[in-house]
């Protein structure tokens, strides 16, 4: 037997680290092929499909604010319908953005009684990073879905390394409607890097059980993309929404099995405007994004489906400033808007400037409908009114 020289020995470790990265290569290649080829199945499942008519009930119109005993500042608020009508909402909080102490918190709102139950943490920085097995810099924007057999699907942003724009998305799982959760686990959204994936808007489902995730990134541009998700949470199709440096946070709200409208914050160059993007073939293809009529000054929006295929928008109506939050309706899903209300007015100029910013609305099965934002960062405000309210509005 020839003993093997250093060179030999040199020469096999290098052949093994090429091996080694070859077969890496492969098996992300393996999942960006996928990625990009499994479509689905069957279109959307309308938001509109699994909701009870609304009551004849009298117009009511209620606002509170969360409980917030534990952190200073907080934002990004979430919500999903539990069992029994009540809802559960998650937001992150700590004592600023972005700094170590920030959680994702979670609260459940009793419509009988009128109000929430105290906050607690769902996960912290440092339970995210002990269970991941990775080191967590900060946490972010949460968002919530339910599933046909009544799971709860919380996805989360964490970076790891620098800003937003080093983000990845988590999800965890809860069989108990919130009150325990699965490990996270670290969602590919990329076969490579795996960064500068972000969430904000609602998950909805695809008709065949599937999740459609929006997200967005920050990392060399600011586009929009949409992840549709299997059972498990592995990502199974990807699809861009919008390209270039201008568009992110995307909210989609579907309004039959083919068609749904998209709508971005915009980053761009003046005049600032809500962009819209449209799809008609179950999300396989979108249109380019536009300007709406509806201003933005570079904020989040959200979005909600009512009866009769009409749309709801919560947007901050200002070009320059976040200190007005404002509710749109359209009848023809998007194209005209009507201003229905103020949830919150625009202040003196002369006043501390105040901050009113990423709703998330949510129509709940009896037709009510919820929103939830950032009031002034420091806490989580809640609107709920009925569809009587509405129409008197209009």
């Amino acid at each position: 037997m020839t003993t093997p020289t250093a060179a030999d020995r040199a020469e096999g470790g290098t052949w093994l680290k090429w091996t080694i990265l070859i077969a890496a290569i492969g098996v992300f290649g393996g999942l960006f092929f996928q990625a990009f080829t499994s479509r689905p199945s069957a279109g959307f499942l309308p938001p509109g499909a699994h909701a009870r008519s609304a009551s004849a009930a009298a117009p009511f119109y209620r606002s509170q604010f969360i409980p917030n005993t534990s952190a200073q500042s907080v934002h990004s608020a979430a919500a999903v319908e539990l069992a029994g009508g009540r809802l559960r909402a998650f937001w992150y909080g700590g004592t600023r953005e972005g700094a170590a102490d920030v959680a994702i918190y979670t609260a459940v709102y009793a419509p009988n009684a009128g109000g929430w139950s105290p906050e607690r943490v769902v996960i912290a920085r440092a339970d995210a990073q002990r269970q991941l097995g990775r080191y967590i810099r900060k946490l972010g924007n949460p968002v919530v879905t339910r599933d046909r057999g009544g799971r709860l699907w919380l996805f989360f942003v964490s970076v790891s390394v620098g800003g937003w724009s080093g983000s990845a998305i988590n999800s965890m799982v809860s069989e108990d409607q919130g009150e325990t959760w699965s490990p996270p686990q670290r969602l590919i959204a990329s076969p490579f890097l795996n960064v500068s994936t972000l969430v904000k808007g609602p998950p909805f489902f695809f008709f065949d059980g599937t999740i459609g995730l929006p997200v967005y990134h920050e990392l060399l541009g600011k586009f929009g993309e949409l992840l549709r998700l299997d059972g498990d949470g592995h990502v199974v199709h990807k699809t861009r929404l919008s390209r270039g440096r201008s568009s992110l946070q995307p909210v989609i709200v579907p309004w039959s099995q083919t068609e749904a409208v998209g709508f971005m914050r915009y980053a761009g160059d003046p005049p600032g405007r809500v962009l819209m993007t449209r799809t008609t073939d179950g999300g396989e293809h979108w249109s380019p994004p536009v300007k709406t009529e509806l201003p933005n000054p570079n904020a989040a929006v959200g979005g909600v489906l009512l009866a009769d295929d009409r749309l709801l928008l919560a947007f901050n109506n200002s070009q320059n400033d976040r200190r007005d939050l404002t509710l749109a309706y359209s009848t023809d899903h998007g194209t005209t808007w009507r201003i229905v209300h103020a949830l919150e007015g625009s202040g003196s100029r002369q006043e501390p400037e105040q901050e009113y910013s990423y709703p998330w609305l949510l129509r709940d099965g009896a037709g009510d409908v919820h929103v939830l934002y950032t009031w002034n960062r420091t806490r989580i405000k809640h609107v709920h009114f009925n569809p009587a309210w509405l129409e008197k509005r209009l």
